[in-house]
């Protein structure tokens, strides 16, 4: 992965405007005497249109080779220094620099030095981000020249020790420092991490980074990100756990206000032979009404064909096919033998569509065979539409087969005429999951990708044991089942300090196994995104909770606390987020059709409830490691994104009212031009106990007085209120 913070400031003159992303610094010209007739030209400042970062971890030791190009958007020829934070873990000897193939001589800084450089950036260029750096060493580097029009590429390479593996190790790529000023974006940014570990692999994540990881094996992994026209908003930080035992765990903790969160990610050995994991008993149940008929149900059969032939030798299966009446395959589980799947692949080639939709029916036929002993029971079912034979209404059903004999429930919702209170419900119920394909998207690809990763249960039945200290709130609820070539992601909150004993445990194979470990209850600056991860958890265990049981007022209120304090965007939450940005007169028709939105999705049908039960699933599925941001959640719930269309609001507009940094949330009040930390209500005015100007002596003294005060700073906006203790701050950029 290719990991770069090249940090581009413009140590530029009155003439020289702030720098964007480049990290090209253009030194100032000499003053020229006498003062020529006509203003000095206006330099400006280096474009970045590519940062590419590649990174080898063997053995406890990265080697990263980061590759920049730049723009020269002047007429003229210019001269810029190179900057790039130096990690206190990098080798120096490995340093190496090339510029349009041409090595470069790099001058090394050691942190004590680079301190005031950092600070003098920050002064000019206005990012506190930078500020982060400020305990580091610094390369430095002349680039000279940059012709009129011409783009510069620039090679870095350098070795950097990574922590040890006895804990989870962690890489680290200063990738905040490449963030552009003033909204500018950087046209690509790639990075692309090969692992290579002495001891088989567990755990992988790259908090904040929606990255793809590839497992080569049990002791390797590729791990890549991709960003087009981004900003980045933090660095890039990889965590990986090794461990010899067949599952594998590490555990993060962060304190916000007083209270603990926690994040435990586990993964199984990826080389467990098949007698290590369960066998399981899969029933397939397939709604084969009129309305599945053409290519939706030529995509289902070819998926549903595809499972058959992927089932494991030792495991049993059934198929239960439904419309007007319920037909199965057989009525008993058959063991997974060539001549029974052959049996199988032609009744599923037999199956056409008509009919009405007996869903009760269905699942009482799906019930009524008794699960094999000793093998993991798991239920899958699809439906492209509501019950319309038998019993119909959901709150009945959902009482009726709330309690499935252990057996693992997950559910397919294919299009918008679905009961997501429905299927939502027996989800829940059985500890599975639900999912949503939308008419536009491709039934055969999401159904043969959700079997790959149900396909081999390792662990089931799990459970968290703390020793001297306590757990709760646990997201997701319950506790799902570990899968081979899966992770399984936990939130939380706790109570305790010093190191403690947790232990995992499930059934493996039939088996009752615990897998222990030493965990660190202290909080780590690194992991102060687990609050919000958990807030978003949360707050889809809430939405459950409203769509099986209805809008229980204390439900919707502790939504948009939650969501307001993490921004979180959801049905209850969007308006507030809003309405502060762009003040009452614009809102007075949206606040109508926001009102029509919430009570739209507390419905059980329809795209508004299909739209928010996939948002909701999204949040659940640990989607906030991705930290994305509000317009990228606005983008995922297509009916919210129409309403702010309609009234004049793009998905930018809102992503621009909300911010978060740290464990800190701040919204934009256009009133009075001021960024609000999230803990003051809406509306709400604090007494302000100190107000600093940004960039004097007086900020930095405060910055070195609370260093903790560096990460909740926003770049380039006029006025900031913090509470950091007691204490209302507002820090005023004149």
């Amino acid at each position: 992965m290719k990991t770069l913070s090249l940090i581009s400031h413009a140590l530029c003159l009155i003439a020289c405007p702030a720098v964007f992303a480049c990290r090209i610094i253009i030194p100032p010209e000499p003053p020229i005497h006498p003062i020529p007739p006509h203003p000095a030209p206006v330099i400006r400042p280096m474009e970045v249109k590519q940062h590419d970062v590649e990174v080898t971890i063997r053995q406890g030791v990265a080697s990263v080779v980061v590759e920049g190009t730049f723009h020269n958007p002047n007429n003229r020829r210019i001269e810029g220094t190179y900057l790039f934070p130096v990690s206190p873990r990098a080798a120096v000897s490995s340093f190496a620099m090339t510029v349009n193939g041409k090595t470069l001589e790099a001058e090394l800084l050691e942190a004590g030095k680079a301190r005031s450089i950092y600070e003098d950036i920050v002064r000019q260029v206005k990012d506190p981000a930078l500020l982060e750096y400020a305990g580091q060493g610094l390369l430095k580097a002349r680039v000279f020249p940059i012709e009129p029009g011409a783009d510069v590429t620039v090679q870095l390479m350098y070795e950097e020790a990574v922590s040890a593996p006895d804990r989870a190790a962690v890489f680290t790529y200063p990738l905040l420092s490449v963030r552009p000023d003033a909204g500018v974006t950087i046209e690509t940014v790639s990075l692309r991490v090969t692992l290579e570990t002495k001891n088989p692999l567990k755990t992988l994540h790259t908090p904040g980074f929606d990255s793809v990881i590839k497992r080569q094996g049990n002791h390797a992994a590729e791990i890549t990100f991709t960003g087009k026209n981004m900003v980045p908003d933090r660095d890039f930080r990889l965590y990986f756990h090794e461990d010899t035992a067949a599952v594998g765990f590490d555990f993060l903790a962060f304190e916000k206000n007083g209270q603990g969160y926690f994040m435990l990610a586990a993964a199984p050995d990826s080389e467990l032979q098949m007698e290590e994991i369960a066998a399981k008993d899969i029933t397939f149940i397939l709604d084969t009404s009129g309305s599945m008929a053409g290519d939706k149900m030529r995509q289902a059969k070819k998926s549903l064909a595809f499972c058959v032939e992927n089932v494991s030798d030792n495991d049993h299966f059934n198929i239960i096919a439904f419309s007007t009446d319920v037909h199965p395959f057989q009525t008993a589980s058959l063991p997974a033998t060539e001549k029974n799947r052959r049996d199988a692949l032609a009744f599923i080639d037999d199956l056409r569509p008509r009919g009405g939709t007996a869903i009760s029916a269905a699942l009482a036929a799906a019930l009524r065979i008794p699960p094999v002993k000793g093998k993991t029971a798991i239920i899958v079912f699809l439906t492209d539409g509501l019950p319309t034979l038998g019993e119909t209404n959901p709150d009945k059903l959902l009482a009726e087969y709330a309690k499935l004999d252990d057996r693992r429930f997950y559910s397919f919702g294919l299009g918008y005429d679905v009961n997501t209170r429905l299927l939502d419900g027996l989800a829940h119920g059985g500890g599975g999951t639900s999912r949503y394909v939308r008419p536009d998207e491709d039934l055969e690809l999401a159904l043969s990708a959700f079997y790959n990763t149900i396909a081999f249960p390792v662990l089931t039945h799990v459970t968290l044991e703390p020793e001297g200290f306590t757990i709760s709130d646990l997201n997701p609820r319950p506790l799902p089942s570990l899968f081979k070539g899966g992770q399984l992601m936990i939130t939380g909150k706790f109570t305790g300090d010093k190191t403690r004993r947790l232990t995992l445990s499930g059934e493996m194979n039939g088996v009752r196994e615990k897998f222990s470990a030493e965990v660190t209850l202290t909080s780590d600056p690194k992991a102060a995104f687990i609050p919000r991860l958990w807030a978003m958890g949360q707050v889809a265990w809430l939405q459950d909770q409203i769509r099986a049981h209805g809008a229980d007022k204390e439900l919707v209120a502790e939504i948009k606390h939650l969501g307001r304090e993490y921004g979180i965007l959801t049905e209850y939450t969007s308006f507030l987020i809003v309405e502060e940005g762009f003040g009452k007169d614009r809102m007075t028709a949206a606040r109508r059709e926001f009102m029509e939105l919430e009570r739209s999705a507390q419905m059980d049908s329809g795209d508004a409830a299909v739209e928010n039960a996939r948002l909701g699933g999204r949040m659940k599925g640990g989607w906030g490691l991705s930290a994305p941001s509000l317009s990228v959640q606005v983008s995922e719930s297509k009916t919210m994104r129409e309403v702010y269309t309609r009234h004049g609001i793009s998905a930018e507009q809102i992503d621009r009212l909300v911010k978060q940094t740290a464990d800190k949330t701040f919204y934009f009040r256009q009133v009075d031009n001021t960024w609000y930390d999230a803990v003051f209500a809406v509306g709400e005015t604090p007494e302000i106990h100190q107000e600093i100007t940004a960039w004097s002596p007086e900020y930095f003294k405060l910055l070195a007085d609370h260093p903790e005060l560096r990460a909740y700073l926003l770049a380039n906006v006029d006025r900031q209120v913090i509470q950091h203790g007691a204490r209302n701050i507002l820090i005023v950029n004149k």
